[in-house]
């Protein structure tokens, strides 16, 4: 059941990291398109497009945020309360941005825990294995 938690993790991660490149690609196009002074109509939709992304990485952010707690309650991750906060007192965009970041490191912190916790104890792990140092070195008589 543990086991599961991690593969789930793992999968929602990477959604979530989809949805964030997606909205981040949107973000930046959107202030070049500010610092050009395209034409109105194209900056309302390149502002449209960019909201449009938004839900779906706040989505996948709450969602990891239930999976990371559910492994672990100390997890430093953003639920459901500060995403909405965040999203309606200062904007879509910077909740968007920050927050997603926040929850995507807890998460690789988690994976990574749990990889290093499942690593082979003993010859693997301190580096020497049996097959180096049966067969000679090069050079060697």
């Amino acid at each position: 059941m543990e086991e599961a938690r991690y593969i789930e993790l793992r999968t929602l991660r990477g959604a979530l990291i989809k949805a964030y490149a997606l909205h981040v690609t949107w973000f930046a196009l959107m202030c070049a398109f500010v610092g050009w002074r395209w034409s109105e109509d194209g900056l309302r939709a390149s502002v449209l497009l960019t909201l449009v992304t938004v839900p779906p990485v706040l989505y996948y952010t709450v969602k990891t945020h239930t999976l990371c707690r559910s492994i672990d309650p100390t997890a430093r991750t953003v639920g459901l309360i500060p995403v909405m906060v965040t999203t309606f007192v200062l904007s879509p965009f910077e909740s968007g941005l920050i927050l997603p970041l926040k929850n995507l490191l807890a998460a690789n912190k988690l994976l990574k825990n749990h990889a290093g916790a499942a690593a082979p104890v003993g010859a693997a792990a301190s580096g020497h294995s049996k097959s180096s140092e049966s067969e000679p070195l090069r050079g060697s008589a």
